[in-house]
């Protein structure tokens, strides 16, 4: 039995290798193609604004069904303290005549003024789908559905995405969630009165 040239064998189990590992990649990397089937629609600058606008109002208002309590705002009312969230638009889909359902990533955070720097309280990070309702030219949040923790949120947001908005979700999930929580820095030191570089103190209850 003759042997393959040398060149001949090195490119072959190159070949090989390179095969294997692609196989081994495919069956290592889990789907992120998203499930979700309402239509995605395209929104003009009028309607985006609107519907963040209410997204950013119902995502800083306490809302008990969420279970996100503003620690600042129970203890410290006095402080009156305020939460910041800046969002990332991942996709708008049409839920239904009057009802669009809002895909996207958000960052909030609670800040008070003492003395002359911020004191910085509860957080909060995640992914998130909303049902936001336009009946009579009103929009208003009427539901929220947010990623679960495990599997690197990946089922959850297969779930609430659609094919092309899923590996957008998770790509701000990996990365744009710092820029998101810089903004909400920026716009507290700025809201507050404070100068950019402005001390943020994180409040440690008792």
């Amino acid at each position: 039995m003759k042997s393959l040239p040398l060149a001949s064998g090195i490119l072959g189990g190159t070949l090989a290798l390179g095969i294997a590992g692609w196989m081994i990649w495919q069956l290592q990397t889990p789907d992120s193609t998203g499930l979700a089937r309402e239509q995605v629609v395209a929104v003009g600058p009028k309607t985006r604004a609107a519907l963040m606008d209410a997204v950013d109002q119902y995502l800083e208002t306490t809302d008990p069904k969420r279970e996100k309590p503003q620690v600042l705002a129970a203890l410290k009312p006095e402080l009156k303290p305020r939460m910041f969230c800046h969002e990332d638009l991942v996709e708008v889909r049409q839920k239904s005549e009057n009802q669009q359902l809002v895909g996207l990533g958000a960052s909030c955070e609670e800040y008070a003024l003492v003395g002359r720097k911020l004191l910085a309280s509860s957080q909060y990070k995640n992914l998130a789908l909303l049902t936001v309702d336009s009946t009579g030219g009103r929009y208003q949040v009427v539901e929220i559905q947010e990623a679960l923790e495990g599997d690197l949120l990946r089922s959850s947001v297969r779930e609430m995405f659609s094919a092309e908005g899923a590996p957008r979700a998770l790509e701000i999930s990996g990365s744009d969630f710092a820029a998101l929580s810089e903004a909400n820095r920026v716009e507290g030191r700025k809201t507050f009165g404070l100068p950019p570089n402005a001390e943020i103190e994180i409040y440690k209850p008792g």
